[in-house]
């Protein structure tokens, strides 16, 4: 998997940018950067790079060994990488962190960077919140990815994964995570999968994907929203309410069904994990006036495609950031971090 093709590169320049997360959009930005002659250092909390590419995306699908090649041509390009190194600054805790070894604080990489981009993704899966959820066998859709795929590339044990050999999942949910979990439960033994959507099928952005497994014996039932998980010692069911569309909105009905289950998995979003807590709440533009800047899903959900190539996006930003604004000093670190807190407290 190629993140960037260097052509030629560029004469070293007095610069050095810090890259945190090592996704598609922060390893292209890496790529970009170092092609043109900067000094980039990349902090990632995982045992290697690639974020959710190589940590839940099936191995069917993009195989951790293409990852790794892409990974390699940036280290050859001269890409600094820190792995296992989590950049905090007021960050929650988060999947994965349990591979950090290193905790490194934003306010060191301010002192010792020239510019900055936050590429840390989306973490965090969003809970559903019904009756139930907390019930055994009933899973949020990110988690289960991550270690079914962990399993598979030898960092955890197979009992770290839920059996479902012969099992019944009904996924809760209709974008390509919920494809993934698909995906993954029929390669895991499965009987039976149910994808159940709030909206129409024609809704999801990806109906090209789930009709190629609704041809394979998905099953999809579109315009219901979950109400409870049913079961005692561990998930039985789910009831589902019939929904329709007003203005536009998703409303639900009192029209009630129940859907048998042994496995539930939820895939209703992910939340943006950057070391700067509720950022994208922010003025980002007051931010790149410090010389930090966003890409990826820690801004919003991207798919593969559109994450790198708004990782070069910012990287040329970055690149015209610097030529034009880093020399002037603009803002020192003191006055970033005051400037940040200001944006934290709802100020800006």
């Amino acid at each position: 998997m190629r993140f960037y093709i260097c052509r030629e590169k560029s004469e070293p320049k007095p610069f050095k940018v810090a890259i945190i997360g090592a996704g598609p959009a922060g390893l292209t930005a890496a790529g970009y950067l170092a092609c043109r002659g900067y000094e980039v250092h990349v902090y990632d909390k995982m045992p290697e790079g690639g974020g959710m590419v190589a940590f839940a995306i099936p191995e069917v699908r993009i195989p951790i060994k293409t990852v790794r090649e892409g990974v390699k041509d940036l280290e050859k390009l001269g890409v600094n990488f820190h792995f296992r190194a989590k950049v905090i600054y007021d960050s929650p805790r988060e999947l994965g962190d349990e591979w950090a070894e290193h905790f490194v604080s934003l306010e060191r990489l301010l002192g010792e960077f020239d510019a900055l981009l936050i590429a840390t993704g989306a973490w965090r899966p969003r809970k559903l919140k019904v009756p139930g959820v907390d019930l055994p066998g009933v899973y949020d859709a990110l988690k289960l990815l991550h270690h079914i795929k962990m399993a598979r590339i030898g960092y955890y044990p197979w009992d770290r994964v839920p059996d479902l050999k012969g099992k019944h999942v009904v996924i809760i949910g209709a974008g390509y995570t919920a494809v993934d979990v698909a995906i993954e439960s029929r390669l895991l033994g499965a009987e039976k999968v149910t994808m159940v959507y709030r909206r129409s099928l024609e809704r999801s952005y990806a109906k090209a994907e789930i009709r190629k497994l609704i041809e394979e014996g998905l099953e999809f039932i579109e315009m219901a929203s979950p109400v409870r998980i049913i079961g005692e010692s561990r998930a039985e069911g789910v009831e589902f309410a019939r929904t329709k569309i007003v203005e536009g909105s998703v409303v639900t009905t009192d029209e009630r069904f129940i859907v048998d289950a042994d496995v539930v998995a939820y895939a209703i979003g992910q939340l943006p994990t950057s070391p700067i807590r509720e950022v994208v709440c922010a003025n980002e533009e007051i931010l790149k006036e410090a010389g930090i800047f966003f890409a990826g899903d820690v801004v919003a959900p991207r798919n593969i495609g559109t994450a790198m190539r708004e990782g070069r996006a910012r990287a040329k930003e970055i690149e015209e950031w610097l030529t034009k604004k880093a020399p002037k000093k603009v803002f020192p670190v003191p006055v970033t971090a005051r400037l940040i807190g200001s944006v934290l407290s709802g100020k800006c």
